[in-house]
């Protein structure tokens, strides 16, 4: 059995303090289209299947009314300032970051990356 991100548990508590009932039918449909989120992702970010991209915690913020380094930290996309523990993100971090789990579209930043002598293996 997989572990479910704490990310999940992180944004259904929010949405349940800003009124959405995940446990009513259709509240993840309205949560995805309040976010202009497909429903997909929305579902696979609560069931803890997915970590949201930058462009999704954006939105996320925007709808819960925080600001959105608030939720790539609860993403675990961006280290919290107050702790000291963490780490410089390695470069496939950096590119789940910028432009999520597709794969293809990270091989794209990659193949820019390397032209521009940016990119070390």
């Amino acid at each position: 059995m997989t572990q479910q991100h704490p990310f999940s548990s992180w944004l259904t508590r929010e949405l349940a303090l800003r009124g959405y009932d995940l446990t009513k039918y259709g509240t993840r449909s309205r949560f995805a289209r309040d976010a202009g989120l497909g429903e997909s992702i929305v579902s696979r970010v609560l069931r803890g299947d997915a970590v949201p991209d930058i462009k999704t915690c954006a939105a996320i913020a925007q709808v819960l009314g925080c600001q959105t380094t608030h939720v790539l930290i609860a993403a675990g996309l961006i280290p919290d300032e107050g702790d000291l523990t963490s780490r410089p993100l390695t470069q496939r971090e950096h590119l789940v970051g910028l432009v999520g789990d597709d794969v293809l579209a990270q091989e794209a930043v990659i193949v820019l990356l390397r032209a521009l002598g940016k990119w070390t293996p």
